[in-house]
């Protein structure tokens, strides 16, 4: 409470409080923009008359506004001081604010420091100066002579961001190549900086840089107080171009900016066109070079990224520079692990709508436990395409990435299976591209299977325990044989139901109606996966989602969970991506 006032942080969860928000806004000649907390000062403890209010989205102050009837009251300061503290509780040393130039003395008075201008918009910053350490970072950087820079996303890094770099480094004596670090890509940022540095490297005189947050993103920048949603793209850009001309540049001792020509992006073309407008009068020249083509089209990371979703692996690896193709691999093993658990609905097992037979884990927990993955596919698929077979690093590796798992679920196994299969298959598909080899089933099985001879058979877990009970073959087992059932059947009938919206639904039930799985005979007995087997076969001939439903149901009140047969239709939906038939 402030005075007579109360400061409530509100739900935006409920309607009934974003649309009060929202009316507010209105009021006010602002649109509401998502935020994580929006905190107001009210005359009532239940906040139904707002007079201010301001939100956050992570460190970025947003939505800031007073009515018209309380502006002699200082709520601004008040209101901006509760945003504060709220951030640095949440662990922010800094705290940034895009606002109209108008505003500029008032968020001054409250300590902000401005960082970029434009006509329609000002960024501004209070806390750490973390601009002022970037720049120190970039000037330990600066070499000798004539200095360029290029600003790259590499979404991924491409045939042609090498050829831009290259042509670039023809014309200045030092290069400066900065990564985007916003992590609002296809490619995490961290992959995106590795795959630049494995790209550019060779060309003597490339300094690959780390981004910083001062990039400033269409994807982030807040339309809420400008007449259209259309003057932001204007407005960024040339808030981005203030930045990189007044601290960037002078940092490197650039003169000059590079970028490659867009044939068919509206927006880039637009943002190459304000660099040519406006770096020149900051002392920069703006130097466009026309793009690598490939096959009569312009080589892109959009086009590669249209190819990866396509399922046509093959295009999408032509376009990209080499040593980008392992990381290709580990988003497609990504892909596959969030394709299964999206596959709703499923029997016994955790999708969208339920958790299936598990009473440890729905599917935020199996969320993390992909995303704990996914920097030891990226691993797996680096060691495989530099080393070749190396069963000893996929275990290494493997050990790992099950540690990290862990530690995001909490020490539930969401994944231990399919981490399994699809490392194996990463790893083998790595070794057979990395050696320069075209990628097939034949010799994909045979990596599989090298590799799995490699591993020593797990002892004292539950599947050693169902192998030894049953006297049935494991996930080892079934690798070391190269996936007779996943070559021969699984993945042949998954490719014949291309285009069909139940294509992972009708799969899963085939394998169901063959695989031994052990996870059932764990949790169950021979007889149910019998009867598994049975069902399974008949629902798949004589498909309906309502049956399946019912299947569902069936499960969970017996406690049958066909793990395995998840973790293989997770293995068949990622051959099916990096090997096109």
């Amino acid at each position: 409470m402030c005075s007579d006032r109360f400061i409530n942080t509100v739900p935006l969860s409920l309607s009934s409080v974003r649309r009060r928000v929202e009316d507010f806004l209105a009021e006010n000649g602002l649109r509401y923009a998502p935020m994580d907390t929006y905190v107001t000062v009210s005359e009532d403890e239940e906040g139904d008359r707002i007079l201010a209010g301001g939100g956050l989205e992570g460190n970025l102050i947003k939505c800031v506004a007073v009515s018209g009837a309380a502006r002699s009251e200082g709520l601004t300061a008040k209101l901006v001081s509760a945003l504060l503290t709220l951030a640095r509780e949440r662990g922010y040393d800094s705290v940034r604010l895009f606002t109209k130039p108008e505003n500029r003395s008032i968020f001054a008075s409250l300590g902000f420091r401005l960082l970029g201008s434009s006509d329609a918009a000002i960024l501004m910053e209070t806390g750490a100066d973390a601009l002022r350490d970037y720049e120190r970072y970039l000037s330990s950087l600066k070499g000798e002579g004539s200095a360029g820079v290029i600003v790259m996303n590499a979404n991924p890094f491409t045939r042609g961001h090498r050829y831009l770099v290259e042509q670039a480094a023809s014309q200045v004596d030092r290069l400066y190549v900065i990564a985007v670090k916003e992590d609002r890509s296809l490619f995490p940022s961290g992959e995106r900086l590795a795959m630049i540095r494995s790209g550019c490297a060779g060309i003597d005189n490339v300094t690959v840089c780390r981004g910083s947050d001062y990039a400033v993103s269409a994807a982030t920048f807040p339309t809420y107080f400008l007449k259209k949603a259309d003057d932001a793209t204007l407005a960024y850009m040339d808030l981005d171009l203030d930045i990189f001309a007044a601290h960037i540049a002078p940092a490197l001792g650039a003169k000059r900016r590079f970028a490659g020509s867009e044939p068919q992006d509206a927006l880039t073309r637009l943002y190459n066109s304000r660099m040519a407008s406006l770096l020149p009068a900051r002392g920069v020249e703006f130097i466009e070079i026309p793009r690598l083509v490939q096959g009569g089209e312009a080589v892109s990371a959009s086009r590669l990224r249209a190819a990866l979703d396509g399922g046509d692996f093959a295009a999408a690896a032509r376009m990209a520079y080499p040593t980008t193709i392992p990381h290709l691999l580990s988003h497609l093993a990504e892909k596959a692990l969030r394709e299964e658990l999206d596959t709703t609905p499923k029997p016994g097992l955790v999708d969208r709508e339920d958790s299936g037979a598990h009473s440890d884990m729905d599917y935020a927990l199996m969320s993390r436990g992909i995303a704990a993955l996914r920097p030891f596919f990226t691993e797996l698929a680096l060691e495989g395409w530099k080393k070749g077979l190396d069963a000893e690093s996929v275990r290494s590796i493997g050990i790992s990435a099950e540690k990290a798992m862990l530690e995001a679920t909490g020490g539930v196994n969401t994944h231990k299976g399919a981490l399994f299969c699809i490392g194996l298959a990463l790893s083998a598909a790595a070794s057979v591209l990395g050696s320069g080899e075209v990628l097939g089933e034949d010799n994909l099985r045979r990596g599989i299977s090298l590799l799995a001879s490699g591993i020593p058979q797990a002892e004292g877990t539950h599947g050693a325990n169902v192998r030894r009970s049953y006297r049935v073959g494991g996930a080892l087992d079934c690798a070391m044989r190269g996936y007779p059932a996943l070559f021969g059947d699984w993945l042949p009938y998954y490719r014949s139901l291309r285009g069909d919206s139940y294509r992972n639904h009708r799969t899963l039930l085939r394998i169901m109606s063959s695989l031994d799985d052990t996870n059932i005979l764990h949790r169950t007995s021979a007889q149910t996966l019998a009867r598994v087997k049975e069902v399974s076969a008949e629902l798949c001939g004589n498909f309906s989602v309502g049956a399946l439903r019912e299947l569902n149901r069936k499960f969970i009140s017996e406690n049958i969970s066909p793990g395995g047969s998840a973790d293989m239709l997770s293995l068949t939906i990622f051959i099916t991506d990096i090997i096109n038939q």
